[in-house]
């Protein structure tokens, strides 16, 4: 007689699966623990309960219910004359499936429930059964998702009624992943609540504290056709959420409603655009190309935003990334297909704009998802994996700066281009360092990205930007080494500075800003991106 344990939370396709099995073989036993086998009698599937193998009642509120010899003697036991001879001698069964699944505790988390009331949610038999089941799977299957149910019955009816124990290895290594997983959420919230202090004390007296721990918790998502190169194999990895969060937004953070399947290099800049985004207030357009901005800009309208943003650098946008933060109409739908695009990506699309990129198949239309333009709790980390070297985990800006707090070092402070210095100071804080951004009446002006020496920078931007850069704002990632780069910044007519300061040469470089006529304001933090 084949025996089966069950004590599930989610009773979701239960009696379904149970039914069926009772259908392949009608002396299935199902031995189950009290709120499950409750269940299970109010749909006339008779079973018996957990207390009537231990011999023991459940105690202190449900807490201590499966943590018995019995349960987990049934489970480990091997199939050897050994192992079934001290079963037979203390009379008991073995037990041939776990069906199992765990308290809520990650969706709970979402609730930002009190502590003692998470703590209820940390479940102690359920992982403990279905690590036994796993570890026992060569004689023991552990269903530990509901599901799992579909693909254990056709298994089961393909094969006279048994599993295989390649299909149970599977099934074992499906439960390790799942304890894997909410063992990580667990000692996430715990990790939050113990943190010690690692960066010591910051100017203002708060303590900068970091978790002890931090595990990478991901999940395939999908196979990608390469890498950032054709001869690199790639896999899309999708993270199980940050639990912490009541307002998380399904995995992707948009809907692919046309187009090629994304690339590596795809995600990559869809990624980078959706950062730029979140910095711009509606109406906005942002392009982007090889993971970095060749425009973008605010306007009255998207088709404002979206002239000025492409007028930046019109010979660059070909092949680029489009970005909207409003419904794209037919209009500017036709607008950008008038060249080669990758990819569009905006809140909602009318559907007019959808019949014009019907005609261009290959291009990939995303539809973002309500929230993903706006700033999420995963932007307050940051994460590198140096291989061999480890991970380095920092925090992003905290708090960030904002114009209000700016201090002006030179010069008066202009409020007729509060929009423009708030403008360039959240695109230059996304630009490769190096970093100079030059922007006037809501407009990318000139970029200089990635450079060595900041003066390259600075050059790289002005030649850009032209005879557009007089009365523009110039933003910095970092601080002035020296006045070669104000020298430039007043011949080419730059009527704001805005950069972190810090340097020994602020003074230098602020006496010639004063001298030059040129405003500068300090953020007092820096934003330099490797």
């Amino acid at each position: 007689m084949p025996t089966a344990l069950v004590s599930v939370s989610d009773k979701t396709g239960l009696i379904e699966f149970l039914t069926e099995l009772r259908k392949l073989d009608q002396d299935y036993k199902f031995v189950a623990t009290t709120s499950t086998a409750a269940h299970l009698k109010e749909n006339r599937i008779d079973c018996v309960t957990v207390e009537s193998i231990t011999k023991f009642p459940e105690i202190l509120g449900g807490r201590v219910k499966t943590l018995h010899p019995n349960v987990f003697a049934g489970i480990l036991a091997r199939a050897t004359t050994e192992d079934r001879a001290t079963l037979k001698e203390i009379g008991l069964d073995e037990i041939d499936m776990v069906i199992v699944n765990l308290y809520p505790f990650e969706k709970k988390l979402k609730e930002n429930l009190p502590e003692e009331k998470m703590i209820e949610q940390i479940d102690v038999g359920g992982p403990s059964m279905i690590r036994a089941a796993a570890k026992n799977f060569d004689r023991v299957a552990i269903a530990c998702d509901p599901d799992q149910y579909k693909g254990i019955i056709e298994a089961l009816q393909q094969n006279k009624g048994q599993l295989t124990k390649d299909f149970r290895r599977e099934l074992a290594a499906q439960a390790f992943n799942r304890t894997m997983r909410y063992d990580t959420a667990i000692n996430g919230y715990m990790a939050e609540r113990t943190r010690v202090a690692t960066a010591g004390e910051s100017e203002n007296g708060d303590t900068k504290a970091m978790p002890l721990s931090i595990n990478v918790n991901l999940a395939q998502h999908q196979k990608l056709r390469y890498g950032e190169n054709p001869h690199q194999s790639a896999v899309w990895y999708a993270p199980h959420g940050n639990q912490n969060s009541s307002e998380e937004i399904s995995f992707p953070p948009f809907e692919q409603l046309q187009g090629k399947e994304m690339s590596s290099n795809n995600i990559v800049d869809t990624y980078a655009l959706v950062k730029f985004l979140r910095e711009l207030d509606d109406p906005a357009v942002c392009i982007i190309k090889h993971n970095n901005p060749c425009g973008v800009a605010t306007g009255k309208t998207l088709a404002d935003a979206l002239k000025k943003a492409h007028d930046t650098d019109p010979m660059a946008v070909f092949g680029g990334i489009f970005g909207f933060t409003g419904e794209v109409d037919e209009n500017l739908a036709k607008e950008i297909t008038k060249d080669f695009i990758e990819i569009v990506a905006a809140p909602s699309y009318s559907a007019g704009a959808m019949d014009v990129f019907t005609k261009k198949k290959n291009v990939r239309v995303l539809k973002m998802k309500p929230g993903a333009l706006q700033t999420q709790e995963s932007d307050k980390w940051r994460a590198r994996d140096l291989q061999d070297f480890g991970w380095i985990i920092e925090r992003a800006d905290e708090p960030p700066p904002s114009v209000e707090t700016f201090d002006c070092v030179a010069g008066e402070f202009p409020k007729e281009l509060t929009a423009d210095i708030k403008f360039a100071w959240g695109i230059v804080q996304h630009l490769t360092s190096n970093a100079i951004f030059i922007a006037k009446n809501g407009c990318s002006l000139g970029f200089g990205i990635g450079q060595t020496s900041r003066i390259a920078s600075v050059k790289i931007a002005l030649e850009q930007a032209g005879e557009n850069a007089r009365g523009a704002v110039m933003a910095s990632d970092a601080f002035f080494p020296a006045t070669d780069n104000i020298d430039e910044a007043a011949r080419a007519g730059i009527k704001v500075i805005v950069q972190p300061g810090g340097s020994i040469k602020d003074p230098d470089v602020i006496a010639a800003c004063k001298e030059k006529g040129i405003t500068m304001l300090f953020t007092g933090q820096r934003c330099f991106k490797h």
